[in-house]
């Protein structure tokens, strides 16, 4: 998602670019009603792009959160894994 958005802001910040360049004069940057438009889009797409981070954020910090409270089972997990395999070392029949 935060790739996608990243991809979006550059396709815009070319098209502002393109759009800038292909007037040559001022006063023609002014009165470009593409230019314009594209200007007023790009401010809405980095509006809802500043707002999808912002969720995000707050989603990471919740799976964040929960992550470490799995931590204690995977610690336990963990230990009684590799004392599983080492009773094998002591005797087959395990």
């Amino acid at each position: 998602m935060n790739a996608r958005n990243a991809k979006i802001l550059v396709e815009i910040e070319d098209k502002i670019l393109n759009g800038l360049t292909k007037n040559e004069k001022i006063s023609d940057i002014l009165e470009d009603d593409e230019l314009i438009n594209i200007l007023e889009e790009s401010k809405t797409t980095s509006d809802e792009i500043k707002r999808s981070l912002a969720e995000s954020e707050v989603t990471e910090k919740e799976i964040d959160t929960t992550r470490e409270l799995f931590r204690p089972v995977a610690y336990r997990a963990s230990v009684l894994f590799f004392t599983i395999i080492d009773l094998a070392a002591i005797d087959p029949m395990y």
